[in-house]
């Protein structure tokens, strides 16, 4: 081209004319308290089920979405962004799925849906991999399937919504933290339960019905107004019923799972139903345990709270982390409370079960020297703690995390290769979930089992 020639710039197609603020919608109000539905579902099944007890209290219209499928890794894939993790499209897949499916039921339009339902969820507390955008990337599958304007209400470990209009018909009070709170732990329980009874019930349907009744027992008591009373009665009822069922007198490897938040912890297709299967394969798995995970974020934002109160810049910042402080040691306190008491109630030793919640500050100095408790982020320093603390008391122990999740990877793929050298007797496995590669990861999962085995069989 002639130097001298002149060039025409094209101005752009479009010019970003204020900061994008999200996906946003209208509020719900008490007026419209029973023009709605709640659609809810959480990390698995048991934790939705004893939740409906706080629906029934306080007179709301719901619908429990269940537990987690594979079908819901294909929606989510269908309408997410790429290369996201599974838990994202477990969790998107699941509301977008159930959307189409009251569009065919009832036959409302899409307009009718975004009026008429609303969906509550937990989720968004895992900043380092995306930043804490996973509510606005439920809004974004939502939106992109048409159903615009559509409403969800998140509550999770760290994310506060924006505050919630004078009026709403649903609000995160004190209420609904201590009826989560009970619905998480009384779901610890029965897991508690299927643990101990499923590998070693002479009839292991007989175990699994009796499981099944004591869930609706349990909800029955929690629906009351008097749980306090009612729930420690119910679970005595329940510990009886589970000390009766026979079980065979063997010994059995013993296998340990850890990892990712979703991942560990979903007791479902969202990670294969990982510890039925190992129950299934003839070993005993330890009970992955959702309280323990409240206990850690609580400890984590202490943690935090005290590093902000030695080096606020100011007497208001100082005063905030004071405040943060008092609350979560308040909170702690109840959570503490509810588990240690409705844990007596409950006697899981009566039936051979196992309800170890380990002392955070314990683990913290246990993993110290290889990963700082004070780097937070999934599940920070606890996997590595855990390895260090069970070394030489199981046979088998598994790290489960999802495609790409940052944290996950840096420790188990990483600062577990140092574990390993200095504990060379832990049978050690880290899978990557997708959620769709069952007979993967389930292949070699058979194999730490089968090596686990012969552990067992050598010792005695």
């Amino acid at each position: 081209m002639d130097k001298t020639e002149s060039i025409t710039l094209q101005s752009p197609k479009f010019v970003k004319g204020s900061q994008w603020e999200g996906y946003g919608y209208l509020p719900w109000f008490k007026k419209d308290k029973k023009k709605v539905t709640i659609l809810f579902n959480f990390v698995e099944r048991r934790k939705s089920y004893f939740l409906r007890a706080h629906f029934d209290r306080y007179g709301y219209i719901y619908r429990d979405l269940g537990d987690h499928v594979y079908e819901d890794v294909r929606w989510g894939k269908e309408y997410g962004n790429r290369m996201e993790c599974s838990p994202m499209y477990f969790t998107s897949g699941s509301i977008i799925k159930n959307l189409f499916k009251l569009q065919d039921e009832t036959g409302f339009s899409k307009e009718d849906i975004v009026k008429k339902y609303i969906f509550l969820g937990g989720g968004g507390q895992c900043g380092p991999c995306r930043y804490g955008m996973y509510p606005q990337e439920y809004l974004k599958v939502i939106n992109d399937a048409g159903f615009r304007g559509f409403r969800i209400l998140i509550f999770s470990s760290d994310i506060v919504q924006d505050p919630q209009p004078k009026g709403s018909a649903f609000t995160f009070g004190l209420p609904f933290k201590i009826d989560i709170l009970c619905a998480i732990i009384l779901a610890d329980f029965m897991h508690i339960a299927e643990c101990a009874l499923r590998p070693y019930a002479k009839d292991k349907q007989q175990a699994l019905a009796a499981i099944e009744k004591a869930e609706a027992i349990l909800l029955q008591a929690f629906r009351s107004p008097f749980f306090l009373i009612t729930v420690p009665q119910a679970l005595k009822k329940v510990s009886l019923m589970f000390a009766s069922i026979e079980r065979h007198d063997k010994k059995l490897p013993k296998i340990f799972v850890t990892g990712e938040f979703f991942a560990n912890l979903a007791h479902n297709e969202g990670n294969y139903n990982l510890r039925r299967f190992i129950m299934d394969e003839g070993c005993e798995v330890l009970p992955g345990l959702f309280t323990q995970r409240v206990l850690y974020d609580n400890w984590r934002r202490s943690c935090e709270a005290k590093r902000g109160i030695r080096f606020s810049s100011s007497i208001k910042e100082r005063s905030f982390y004071r405040s943060s402080l008092r609350k979560q040691n308040v909170s702690t306190t109840i959570v503490k409370w509810f588990w240690k008491n409705w844990l007596k109630s409950f006697n899981p030793a009566a039936f051979g079960g196992h309800a170890d919640i380990l002392d955070l500050d314990y683990l913290a100095e246990c993993g110290r020297p290889y990963y700082h408790p004070e780097i937070f982020g999934g599940e920070g320093n606890i996997e590595i703690a855990e390895a260090v603390h069970y070394a030489d008391t199981i046979d088998g122990f598994i790290s489960s995390k999802p495609f790409g999740c940052m944290p996950s990877s840096g420790v188990s793929d990483g600062v577990q290769a140092k574990i390993m050298s200095l504990y060379p007797q832990l049978n050690f496995l880290s899978i990557e979930t997708t959620g769709d590669n069952e007979v993967s990861i389930l292949s070699r999962v058979s194999m730490l089992l089968f090596k686990a085995k012969q552990n067992v069989n050598r010792k005695n």
